[in-house]
């Protein structure tokens, strides 16, 4: 259903790290699609956990998207964006769709486990709203004291466990690399990316299979909103598991840091930065995501295999 010049889409890389080819081949996807059809494509940085951020990942994911993505898209850095979240926060308590909890997380999980309501739920918008405001004060709820949580209408029955009153907000005391100490409630993921969505005006949406939770959760925010005709197309995708391949960005970064490798370009390394200093072009792993397409099947690619095909679609005009 898309519409010519309409299809609003995203890539949203984590902050822990840069580009690696798993990213660069589903991103490739999203990307190809608002080329064919026309629209809008955004990188937005996702940094909203201020635990897991890698300073560095900023300029180099920001430096990669212009390389992979023909310097084609809007760079958005969700930290940026904290007083979005705070007003969707608001609407959502004044719609009685959310509640700040105040119960220890074990609490909570004997209410989420045996299915009974939280007594939290049955506050007033009044009440909540100045729990909310006590969240923000600095001289309010410690770290941990209070949680603002989502409101799923019929209570804490629901079959699937991910879907009772889960989280949207929390008090994180560490200091943001890029925001310092401005703010003290972060959103949590599905909150932060249910809001941007929205503002962005989300039209088509690829994620990775193991999001299903995830968009489920999203789709309840939308709906609770009162936006359920807005609600993205979404395309669910099997994993791809690189074989002989270390992909995960953390374990890259110790070894960097214990110098194992030179740095993010290292000739050995599976990352963007390193295959483009390799002479690898982008168009080869727009042609690699478009052989890969939108299949839910999950695929095991070897090391020697995935060098020969990009080797190949390097090569090919």
């Amino acid at each position: 259903g898309a519409k010519k010049g309409k299809v609003i889409m995203r890539f949203a890389p984590s902050a822990s790290g840069p580009m690696h080819v798993g990213h660069a081949l589903t991103a490739s996807l999203s990307f190809l699609l608002v080329k064919e059809h026309g629209g809008k494509f955004y990188v937005r940085v996702e940094d909203t956990n201020p635990d897991n951020i890698y300073p560095k990942a900023y300029k180099m994911l920001e430096e990669e998207s212009k390389w992979l993505f023909d310097n084609d898209f809007e760079f958005v850095i969700q930290s940026d964006r904290i007083k979005f979240y705070y007003d969707y926060a608001q609407k959502l308590i004044k719609k009685e769709a959310a509640y700040i909890c105040t119960c220890s997380s074990e609490e909570f999980k004997k209410f989420s486990e045996s299915m009974k309501d939280c007594p939290c739920r049955k506050l007033s918008v009044k009440e909540n709203i100045s729990r909310w405001e006590k969240m923000l004060d600095k001289k309010g709820f410690d770290e941990g004291g209070a949680v603002l949580r989502f409101k799923m209408p019929g209570g804490m029955k629901d079959k699937n466990p991910a879907m009772r009153d889960f989280p949207l907000a929390r008090i994180n005391l560490t200091k943001h690399p890029k925001q310092g100490n401005k703010y003290r409630v972060w959103p949590l993921m599905n909150f932060a990316v249910a809001v941007d969505d929205i503002e962005m005006k989300m039209t088509h949406i690829v994620r990775a299979k193991d999001h299903v939770d995830n968009d489920k959760r999203q789709k309840r925010i939308y709906k609770a909103l009162g936006l359920e005709k807005k609600t993205p197309w979404t395309a669910f995708l099997g994993k791809i598991n690189f074989k002989n391949m270390e992909l995960s960005t953390t374990k890259l970064r110790e070894d960097i840091e214990k110098k194992k490798y030179s740095g993010w370009d290292d000739s050995r390394l599976p990352t963007i930065a390193s295959l483009r200093k390799r002479g690898y072009k982008p168009s080869a792993f727009w042609k690699f995501s478009e052989k890969i397409g939108f299949s839910e099947a999950d695929k095991v690619i070897d090391k020697e295999e995935f060098f020969k095909l990009l080797d190949a679609f390097n090569r090919n005009k």
